[in-house]
């Protein structure tokens, strides 16, 4: 291969890794992606778009359908052009686009920890959880808890920016392989007993509807003197729901259990994989949750038609930095603002293993867990008109210690950021406020007593809310710096693209025009275009 063959070696490298052009299907979107490949890697559109009409037009895939594509990618990425140069002396092609990012994160850094007094300050629940955990594995805990309990008590709200809301918090840890980010999982088996009652129920239900329905197909003549079984199945009650699903499984499972459920997944890309793969793209669903803001579905199968008037979910998730662009592709993304992030990197460490560094910790979690069914079960019922039955409230100078830190956190976070700090520094005034309210109802119960009426918060809660809000901020602004730029510059990489892709053809969307112009003038496959904008 000559020296200066820097469309061979493209070709040659991009098809070792993505096998030649399909013969039928995921043509354009085969050829869309070496477009960005080669516009990267400085091939002249010119010597690209003679290369693919000669070898690649054939009477289903025309040699306009191959200039429109070709030609939109090089005019929308012209900044992209040659970002990473071919050298004939042996390229190192970066495949995973996200590890600037990644280095990035990890080179930074990075902010400091919870202070000792916000451990101090916990309800004794909590504490609890947290106290066989030390360092960042102690601030996983710490988390990774809030967000699962943050699911468990649908009853609780509150007022804030005149809405009312639940107290559902996004939690994400971001850390390195082997750094001890899996301490989640112990979080998670916290409240896995009750999943496992409300799963068990619901077998047992759906069991006797099978058998009332198969009586009575067997009855023949004696049918009329039955009782007709059930019009529906009984719904699949859960409290955990599955990070691996599809827009239209999300929307069916919060539906059978009022809108509620949490997302606990200790590996960010069961999530991300599920929100790429076709029929994924929920992404609008969990933004809309954090928000408990009306989700719609309609389905082509089935005529099915979903509506939630206020879902609430909440998320623990943990993940490597590499990961975190796959499910937050820019600083921008509307999900980025809504999460409470914690991101740490260390030494891998080998620790004791030996039963000498002390007991399992598996009965004392399973004493945790069984603690808190009992305070599921004790908590109220949830209002179905979207009322609380139990208000979380605070006294006028709480109210004015929140403003006045968030108006600081505000600044601080816009000086950083920009608007991308801006909104996570505007959302983290509604995450405080739950997480103060959360503290307030594992207070009642370490008092003895189970939530009821109106409850005012402790101000040593509310500083304790406030604490963590100032930790989280600062750890937010350090993945801020650390994902790609939203409007295509270097290190943007595919995900970026990607996400410009999107908000292209939701303008144009917006603007009328039908799937298949979108399509020619973004230059993508239809069927992509018809995914990404959830149409039947």
């Amino acid at each position: 291969m000559p020296a200066d063959d820097v469309l061979g070696w493209c070709l040659t490298h991009y098809e070792s890794r993505h096998g030649p052009l399909p013969t039928v299907g995921g043509r354009n979107h085969w050829l869309t992606a070496l477009g960005y490949f080669c516009n990267e890697r400085g091939v002249p559109l010119a010597e690209l778009e003679s290369h693919a009409l000669a070898s690649y037009a054939t009477p289903d895939f025309e040699r306009r359908e191959i200039e429109q594509t070709l030609r939109g990618i090089y005019t929308r990425e012209a900044a992209a052009h040659g970002r990473k140069p071919y050298t004939a002396a042996g390229n190192k092609t970066d495949f995973t686009a996200y590890s600037g990012q990644k280095a990035k994160l990890q080179a930074a850094p990075l902010p400091d920890t919870f202070p000792a007094a916000v451990y101090d300050a916990l309800p004794d629940y909590l504490r609890r959880c947290c106290q066989p955990f030390e360092g960042h594995e102690k601030a996983v805990m710490l988390l990774g808890t809030l967000a699962v309990l943050s699911g468990c008590f649908p009853a609780v709200g509150g007022t804030y920016n005149k809405r009312r809301f639940g107290l559902n918090l996004f939690a994400f840890i971001i850390a390195p392989a082997a750094s001890g980010k899996g301490t989640l999982a112990w979080a998670r088996r916290l409240a896995w007993p009750y999943h496992k009652e409300l799963t068990d129920a619901s077998h047992a239900a759906r069991a006797e509807y099978e058998a009332e329905l198969a009586a009575y197909k067997n009855a023949g003549k004696a049918k009329a003197s039955l009782s007709p079984p059930p019009d529906a199945p009984p719904p699949h009650k859960l409290l955990y729901l599955p990070g691996n699903t599809t827009a239209a499984a999300l929307a069916t499972a919060l539906a059978e259990n009022d809108g509620r459920g949490i997302m606990c997944e200790t590996e960010a890309d069961t999530l991300s994989g599920a929100l790429g793969a076709d029929f994924g793209n929920f992404s609008d669903v969990l933004r809309k949750a954090f928000q408990h803001e009306p989700v719609s579905l309609l389905r082509k199968t089935d005529r099915q038609h979903l509506d939630l008037a206020r879902p609430a979910l909440s998320i623990a998730l943990t993940g490597t930095p590499g990961q975190l662009p796959r499910l937050m592709p820019t600083a921008e993304d509307g999900l980025v603002s809504r999460f409470l992030f914690y991101t740490f990197a260390q030494a891998p460490a080998w620790q004791d293993v030996s039963p000498s560094a002390g007991p399992p910790l598996d009965p004392y979690f399973d004493t945790l867990a069984a603690e808190l069914t009992r305070m599921i079960k004790a908590a109220p019922v949830p209002d179905e008109t979207g009322a609380y039955p139990v208000e979380i409230a605070l006294s006028v100078s709480d109210w004015q210690r929140l403003n006045a830190a968030g108006a600081a956190g505000l600044t601080d976070a816009t000086a950083h950021g920009g608007g991308a700090g801006a909104s996570q520094a505007f959302r983290l005034g509604l995450i405080a406020f739950r997480v103060a309210g959360l503290l307030t109802v594992l207070r009642c119960f370490e008092n003895g007593q189970a939530p009821a009426g109106r409850l005012e918060c402790d101000p040593i809660d509310v500083s304790t809310a406030l604490a963590i809000m100032d930790t989280a901020r600062a750890h937010a602004l350090a993945v801020l710096a650390a994902l790609p730029n939203p409007h295509g510059g270097p290190g943007g990489g595919k995900f970026a693209a990607k996400a410009e892709q999107e908000t292209r053809v939701r303008e144009l969307h917006a603007q009328g025009l039908s799937v298949r112009d979108i399509a020619e003038q973004v230059g993508i496959h239809y069927s992509t275009v018809s995914r990404w904008l959830n149409l039947p």
